[in-house]
């Protein structure tokens, strides 16, 4: 982030009017009820001042991972969906998975160690699909091109047509905040746009097979409500699966472990 004043954008346009709240049967509306609001932009900022991408040595329960610059370095957040699939929680075994915005590559170990059938890892960053594939062959062995695929894409824009998935994993850059630096708005700050086109492409695209469904992370650091209110609005049924509190500095960060199914009623 710069020293300017930070910027926000608009985040209430995504959320659901009093109208469509009412409309929601329950627990959906409990649920969104209980969503945290945003945080200010000020208290955004105090939390994120130190994301960088200078890459590094990461280590996840054993595992470890060489990340390169230019590579986002996973934290606390990204370990709340690591921890949901090496635990079980998120299951994979003879799954089908998606890794959106595959960074350093510990989702796709994860996936493939607890028996995934098939695996997707795709990120818009070239540097973090070499490091994911890297990050792969390093821990479970050279990858099968029949099943283990490494692409360079806008989300799913290289997903060739009629795939579909069992779960779909994404820890999206959703702060609100703008950034001039371009490696930082990739990695953090794109916005709640993103999960527009997110959940946008997987419904218009029927990325998700029968039963299946998309594990993400959010925080109220993000347009939590608004994002959640624009799933609901595409068709897809929320369920929060954890939520995880933080130490100070980052106290005031409400963290939440979604799951999302596609329902024809809501």
């Amino acid at each position: 982030m710069d020293d300017r004043t930070p910027r926000i954008e608009d985040i209430h346009g995504l959320l659901l009017s009093a109208e469509e709240v009412a409309a929601l049967a329950e627990p959906l509306r409990t649920l969104y009820l209980s969503l945290p609001p945003t945080l200010s932009a000020e208290e955004i900022e105090r939390v994120n001042r130190g994301t960088k991408v200078v890459g590094g040595d990461y280590v996840y329960r054993g595992l470890e991972f060489a990340v390169p610059a230019g590579v986002l370095v996973p934290g606390g957040t990204s370990e709340v969906i690591f921890d949901a699939l090496d635990d079980g929680l998120v299951e994979t075994r003879g799954a089908s998975v998606i890794v959106m915005g595959c960074g350093a590559g510990v989702e796709l170990v994860l996936a493939r160690r607890r028996g995934a059938r098939e695996i997707h890892a795709m990120d818009i960053h070239e540097a973090s699909v070499a490091s994911s594939l890297a990050s792969f062959e390093r821990h479970t062995g050279p990858r099968d091109p029949e099943r283990h695929h490494f692409l360079v894409s806008d989300l799913f824009s290289a997903l060739p047509p009629g795939r579909r998935a069992d779960v779909i994993v994404f820890n999206p850059p959703a702060n609100p905040l703008r950034s001039d630096d371009p490696d930082l708005t990739r990695v953090n700050f794109s916005g709640s746009a993103i999960m527009v086109s997110f959940f946008d492409e997987i419904a218009s695209r029927e990325l998700l097979a029968p039963g299946g469904r998309v594990i993400t992370v959010l925080s109220n650091a993000s347009n939590l409500r608004g994002i959640v209110g624009h799933a609901l609005r595409r068709g897809f049924r929320p369920e929060i699966l954890r939520r995880k509190t933080w130490p100070a500095p980052y106290d005031k960060i409400l963290t939440h472990l979604l799951s999302f199914t596609l329902s024809s009623t809501l």
